[in-house]
């Protein structure tokens, strides 16, 4: 057991399991992801190309039908709407704004500190100067050189009289009377000196910047008064020198009064430029005044003319629907899409085997999308046509009754729970996107859809897809219920009206379902619960057929069925596909019945008269004439693919032996491929399961005595011989899968071979009184009559036989 084991992780390699997976590095796993990216056939890169291109046209339809222009005075014959929530601005305040923001913007004034240290500088220098002239020419006190004055005016840049230069050579220009000039100066440059008083008292009121140069410090001023111009600086000098050339001789302050108003200059400037320049971008910062026009509300009503304030807001509604703005806007979206619906692509591909990755599948998806989007989008718009006519109905109110959730419905139904559970959240997706990001609608879709994705195990007839919408309506409601809550209006005259939307939503998506499965079914080529249940009415034209014409092949059929439904709902593989495809895998022995020994009833058997190699072709050609057959019937896909599938390439191996033997036991003489199926061997756990069944059902009979010992030998022997001969190696099924197999097909074969009580026979008119053994004596002498017949250790595969 242990080596048989090893051989099956060796030979299967779809063990694995959904939740198994292997632990790799992140990098590992985007190196992956890419590789898949990459790897994506050139249909599928379309497909994803055409839903992406469909969501930026659906998203802006104005980019394929041209919008209305209008003209000022022009009088509309309908009222104008807003198709989107826009924005607008309002220029006249916002021009008023910018205005208030420049005028709050403070001047500039440069104060100049250097200034009064250039000053200081040249009177220290004419000082100097003329102490050291007057040392070197020895010019006595009121002795007047023109010479020396005009120098004096040179290094001060002032005129200078002759009344005021006397003093200076009288006090042979002392330093006490250089430091008085020097201090008298300072006390009016210190405070600045404006160069223009008119210009300043401007600013009154609001203050200025005062701007230290060249620190490029500032200081906000208010008391702007207190700075003088040049004459007012002049007339304080006078009233300065009273206390500041207090003591000195009476000659020094007339001189040194009129001598610093000569060379006092500005030291505060007005900064046009830097002025200008905050203005600017304080007008630069300052944000457009916005108003919001809402989704349909009314910009022009019905024969008023359109003004300019009209005319705006439509080239503004406009711009959304044709434009820069809004194709930008597209185009981001479709690709926030596409990459959105490839990672859910990804993550279904890579979470399990529960979405192929087939073409057909992902059409059948993606049109879906197409369709859902196209359905959300109009509904939308219809429901703001209905929502203005009732003006006390909210359009919010009108989209609960939209039969979205029908497309995780059908979806559930052909591809399973799974991918409708992924399709519904999608779905509520787009709610949110393509719904102004309205929540509460999103959610109860969402919720809808979840339940919705139930209905491949809920529905197995037409009736209960209905019975599925009306479950569903009493969802919505019970959602709706909770949001009105939720919103503090559970008793609002809007309420029974809600009510009554959402259950209506949930009916039309059940009558929506119902009506388009079949066309669905038809168009994709999707096999369906409701459409197995069809074909497993026996009622079925090739069932009855099968019925008359092989009627032993009808019973094997029916209980191979019985078998591989038991053994699918232990393994959990789809037991409704799996009997269905056991009542017809045989269908190709209706060609040729009484080559098949269930079929012969005592008749005479024809492979008697037959070379082995003409044998093994009949039988293999019932495959073959079976899938023509269903083809012709137009059978699902899978329940052709089993039939095609349910022997494999097993060996036929009671006529490969008996051509040994006429060939003396030369296997050299004998190609053990002539005697094989052509398969393929099963793909699925389904064609697996009808494989193991058909062969363990037609080697039971050859049991003398079906004890619940022999059967259960049987049963575990021949699933063995189909591991072994690799039969078994391309589908799905697992060691612990066959141990299951094999005790469900014990217990149905066991119910079948069960032992009855012999009853004993009166013998009112044989008068013999005794019992018949064995059952009846005469059915008991027709079975033994047949050829071939053996203990059951013939058989690898039950056509070995010769009949079957």
């Amino acid at each position: 057991m242990e080596k048989s084991e090893k051989d099956h992780k060796k030979k299967t390699s779809k063990v694995s399991r959904l939740g198994e997976t292997k632990k790799i590095s992140i990098k590992e796993y985007l190196g992956n992801t890419w590789q898949h990216f990459l790897s994506l056939t050139k249909e599928k890169f379309f497909l994803l190309f055409l839903l992406s291109l469909f969501i930026t046209l659906v998203n802006a339809p104005g980019l394929l039908i041209p919008v209305s222009t209008y003209r000022v005075g022009e009088v509309p014959n309908h009222p104008i709407k807003a198709s989107h929530d826009l924005l607008m601005e309002d220029p006249a305040a916002t021009e008023h704004k910018k205005q208030e923001a420049a005028a709050s913007v403070l001047a500039v004034y440069d104060f100049n500190e250097p200034t009064s240290l250039d000053l200081q500088k040249r009177i220290q220098l004419g000082f100097q100067a003329m102490r050291e002239d007057l040392k070197a020419h020895s010019f006595s006190r009121g002795e007047k050189t023109t010479e020396e004055r005009l120098k004096l005016e040179k290094i001060w840049g002032i005129e200078i009289t002759p009344g005021e230069f006397a003093p200076l050579v009288e006090d042979r220009f002392s330093e006490p009377f250089e430091n008085s000039l020097i201090q008298l100066i300072q006390s009016v440059l210190s405070l600045g000196i404006v160069n223009s008083k008119l210009t300043l008292m401007n600013e009154q009121g609001k203050g200025i910047v005062l701007r230290k140069i060249p620190s490029n410090q500032e200081f906000k001023i208010r008391e702007i008064e207190r700075f003088p111009d040049l004459d007012e600086a002049r007339d304080d000098l006078e009233k300065k020198s009273a206390y500041l050339l207090f003591g000195k001789k009476r000659i020094f302050r007339p001189t040194a009064v009129a001598l610093a108003q000569k060379i006092i200059v500005p030291n505060l400037f007005f900064n046009k430029t830097e002025t200008e320049n905050r203005m600017a971008k304080a007008v630069q910062e300052v944000r457009p005044v916005l108003f919001q026009i809402k989704k349909g509300e009314v910009v022009v009503q019905e024969g008023e003319k359109i003004t300019e304030a009209h005319l705006s807001k439509i080239q503004r509604d406009n711009q959304s629907k044709w434009g820069g703005e809004i194709l930008w806007n597209s185009l981001g979206l479709a690709l926030i899409w596409g990459l959105f619906v490839y990672m859910v692509y990804l993550t279904a591909r890579r979470g399990g085997s529960f979405l192929t990755g087939h073409l057909r599948d992902l059409i059948f998806l993606s049109s879906l999308l197409a369709l859902s989007l196209l359905t959300l989008r109009s509904a939308d718009y219809l429901a703001q046509i209905f929502a203005d006519n009732l003006s006390r109905l909210h359009s919010h109110s009108l989209l609960l009754a939209l039969p979205i959730a029908a497309a995780p419905m059908m979806i559930s139904l052909v591809l399973g729970p799974l991918p409708a559970l992924l399709f519904g959240l999608v779905q509520a997706f787009l709610v949110v996107t393509f719904w102004d990001g309205n929540p509460e609608l999103a959610l109860y879709f969402a919720i809808a859809g979840l339940w919705s994705s139930m209905a491949r195990g809920a529905c197995h007839t037409r009736w209960d897809l209905f019975r599925m919408g009306f479950f569903l309506g009493l969802i919505n409601m019970a959602s709706i219920l909770a949001f009105q809550i939720m919103q503090g209006q559970l008793i609002h005259w809007e309420s029974p009206l809600n009510l009554l939307l959402g259950f209506l939503g949930g009916i039309f998506a059940g009558v929506i379902v119902t009506g388009f499965s079949p066309l669905i079914e038809k168009i994709f080529g999707f096999t369906t619960d409701m459409k197995l249940l069809e074909r497993a009415n026996m009622d079925q034209p090739l069932l009855r057929e099968l019925m008359v014409q092989a009627p032993g092949t009808y019973h094997h059929s029916i209980i191979a069925g019985n078998m591989v439904e038991a053994a699918a709902e232990a393994i959990g593989a789809n037991a409704l596909l799996a009997r269905v495809s056991a009542y017809y895998h045989d269908i190709g022995k209706i060609q040729k019945p009484l080559y098949f020994v269930e079929n012969q009833m005592g008749y005479e058997n024809k492979h008697e008269k037959l070379a082995p190699s003409m044998s093994s072709l009949i039988l293999i050609a019932h495959v073959k004439d079976g899938v023509e057959m269903a083809l012709q019937q137009k059978l699902e896909a899978p329940i052709v693919e089993i039939i095609s599938q349910h022997h494999g390439t097993n060996l036929i191996s009671f006529f490969y032996q008996k051509a040994l033997d006429l060939k003396g036991g030369d296997v050299s003489q004998v190609s053990m491929e002539d005697f094989r199926y052509p398969g393929p061997k099963p793909q699925t756990r389904e064609a697996g399961l009808v494989l193991l069944a058909d062969s363990i059902e037609a080697t039971s009979r050859t049991l003398v005595d079906p004890t619940p010992a022999r059967i259960q030998g049987l049963v575990q022997r021949s699933i063995q011989n189909a591991f072994s001969d690799g039969q078994l190696d391309q589908c799905d099924l697992t060691l612990k899968d066959l141990s299951l197999i094999s005790t469900s097909f014990i217990k149905i074969l066991t119910g079948i071979f069960h032992h009855r009580i012999e009853y004993p026979e009166t013998g009112l008119k044989s008068g013999t009184g005794r019992k018949k053994t064995n059952g009846d004596n005469d059915k008991q002498s027709a079975e033994t009559d047949r050829p071939y017949r053996n203990s059951g250790n013939l058989s690898e595969d039950h056509e070995g036989l010769g009949y079957l």
